[in-house]
């Protein structure tokens, strides 16, 4: 039963002079195939997080996970990385998610989880706007909106619309989150979509 679907989640790492990386796989799906395209999505997002340079050029590279939303079917995972070149003074945050559908291994895009022609976009900037000025967030550029590719995770209650660090925002500020409340959103997403069993 979809309804009630969830993932156990397995850590592995990789570790060498100047990586400790700790990501999560999947295991324990009735569909292996299912199984292993999801686990096969989040070694690839890790591997493209870590320089090509290695230990040459890095004095540490990091990366952790935080698991979001693991219920309905759905599973949205955060990937958090850490790098610092030897000598600098400041590493760099990233951070990269995974939003699947257990049933069927399809990472989603922003877009894809609304309806089309309903002009999502226009509703999540101006709530986006809105935090920008209620946290007081010190820009070094001016936002211009989401793009239908944006970076987001899931929680039971919301979506959460993130931009990198220096995207928008000083380096103190770190990566900037926004959380999206599906009860604002409710009348723009697609109820085939991935969020279908969250707002029901």
């Amino acid at each position: 039963m979809a309804k009630i679907m969830e993932a156990q989640i397995i850590d592995r790492k990789i570790e060498n002079q100047c990586i400790d990386i700790t990501y999560p796989q999947v295991y324990g799906l009735k569909d292996k195939e299912v199984e292993n395209i999801i686990n096969d999505l989040i070694t690839k997002q890790v591997n493209r997080q870590i320089p090509r340079e290695g230990c040459a050029v890095y004095a540490n590279i990091f990366g952790k996970y935080e698991v979001n939303l693991n219920n309905n079917g759905v599973l949205s995972l955060n990937l958090q990385f850490y790098t610092i070149r030897k000598q600098a003074a400041n590493g760099l945050n990233v951070q990269k998610s995974i939003n699947v559908d257990l049933s069927t291994g399809r990472n989603y895009q922003l877009y894809e989880l609304f309806r089309r022609n309903s002009n999502y976009r226009m509703t999540i900037n101006k709530m986006i706007q809105e935090q920008i000025k209620n946290k007081d967030l010190h820009l070094i550029k001016e936002f211009t909106g989401i793009t239908d590719f944006e970076d987001y995770y899931l929680t039971n209650n919301a979506l959460v619309i993130y931009f990198q660090e220096l995207e928008y925002t000083i380096h103190a500020e770190g990566i900037p989150e926004f959380t999206i409340p599906y009860a604002k959103i409710r009348n723009l997403i697609d109820e085939e979509g991935l969020l279908k069993n969250l707002i029901n």
